[in-house]
């Protein structure tokens, strides 16, 4: 979790310093654009990192109970939470990275419903 939160924060750093030096240098219609053609590798990635949050669950769950970190019964309720995580993971990918929520409204809105 930790190791995971580290890189989403030297992600989050790593773009943030690459948008101040495009803001810096370029007209806010050529960031727009820069940022438009990036959105699918930034969605991949966001995916990729869910589907390793779910793939290194188990393990990450059993180091941290021969470690002593956590009891027999908490690392078998961790376990049994992975999938719910992970679905509410894709849920905010949804909804809020790919603005599922504001496309179906604007479709709504569209047809006149």
């Amino acid at each position: 979790f930790v190791m995971l939160t580290l890189l989403a924060f030297g992600l989050a750093l790593g773009i943030g310093t690459f948008l101040w030096q495009s803001v810096q240098t370029s007209s806010v219609v050529a960031i727009q654009t820069r940022i438009d053609v990036m959105k699918p590798a930034f969605t991949t990635i966001r995916f990729l990192l869910i589907g390793l949050v779910a793939l290194s669950w188990p393990a990450s769950t059993q180091l941290l109970h021969r470690s002593g970190r956590i009891d027999e019964a908490r690392a078998m309720r961790l376990l049994s939470m992975r999938w719910r995580i992970v679905t509410w993971l894709v849920v905010i990918e949804l909804v809020l990275g790919q603005n599922l929520l504001g496309q179906v409204l604007a479709v709504l809105q569209g047809s006149g419903a």
